[in-house]
């Protein structure tokens, strides 16, 4: 028996190599070690004529682009800031009314803090400047709302109007925060701010037409009429006063209630 188990170890042992080196196996003349250092996905896309392309790297140590390559790539809208003047002046009606709603609430914020700046922590001063600020301040903030809700596009399309939301920021955190420090070089500083803006807006004005910044003559009856009747417009925007009632699961009786929509 041990003599058999010899025989066959020594048959294995030739067989194998034999094996490998089998020129006719399967009859594609490829030896075993051949078939399996095949690729069958690669020899699937050769058969489907596909060719691989070689990847030519840029060799290495290129010098960096130069500031002209960049600008080239950073071009800019030669028409672009036509495009503003366009918009703004076939609207500066429209435009400058909108500035003209903003003088109305500083004049408002100022006349209203100078009254409540340095006034006694609970006194009736003080509470009625807080009442005047928790109505006014969230009326001035719709009134942007509504801006961008009528003119969802008018940051791409004008320039009057980077200038119309930096007035608006001062009123709205600007003086508040002056007169709630009682801060009057705060104050004066808020004014100087609101004077560039109007300077910045008057030399905008000049690139696009003749007319001036309005600015009303508060010394003439019939135009201070006017402007205080413009203001109290502006100071008083229309309201939704529609209603729209919400049922309660399960039916009506206490469960249906209504909901009163407020501004904008």
């Amino acid at each position: 028996m041990s003599a058999l188990r010899s025989s066959l170890g020594v048959l294995a042992s030739v067989l194998v190599p034999l094996s490998l080196m089998c020129s006719g196996c399967g009859g594609d003349g490829k030896t075993l070690a051949e078939k399996l250092a095949e690729d069958p996905e690669k020899k699937m896309l050769e058969d489907a004529g596909y060719v691989k392309k070689e990847i030519k790297r840029p060799p290495a140590g290129l010098p960096p682009p130069t500031d002209e390559e960049f600008k080239a790539w950073d071009r800019k809208d030669p028409e672009g800031e036509k495009h503003l003047h366009k918009f703004d002046k076939a609207n500066l009606k429209k435009m400058l009314n909108y500035f003209g709603e903003l003088e109305c609430f500083r004049e408002e914020m100022k006349k209203e803090g100078a009254k409540g700046a340095g006034a006694e922590p609970g006194s009736p001063t003080e509470e009625q400047w807080y009442q005047f600020k928790q109505n006014f301040i969230p009326m001035v903030n719709t009134w942007q709302q509504r801006l961008f809700s009528s003119e969802p596009r008018i940051l791409e399309k004008s320039k009057l109007i980077g200038h119309f939301l930096e007035a608006h920021e001062l009123v709205m955190h600007g003086y508040p925060d002056a007169f709630n420090n009682n801060d009057q070089n705060a104050v004066a500083q808020a004014d100087a701010h609101w004077l560039i803006i109007e300077n910045k807006i008057t030399k905008y004005l000049k690139n696009i037409t003749d007319e001036p910044l309005p600015k009303p003559d508060l010394n003439d009856p019939k135009q201070k009429e006017a402007h205080d009747k413009f203001c109290v417009a502006a100071l008083n925007p229309p309201k939704n006063t529609g209603k729209a009632k919400v049922k309660h699961v399960g039916g009506g009786g206490r469960g249906t209630k209504k909901l009163n929509m407020g501004e904008d």
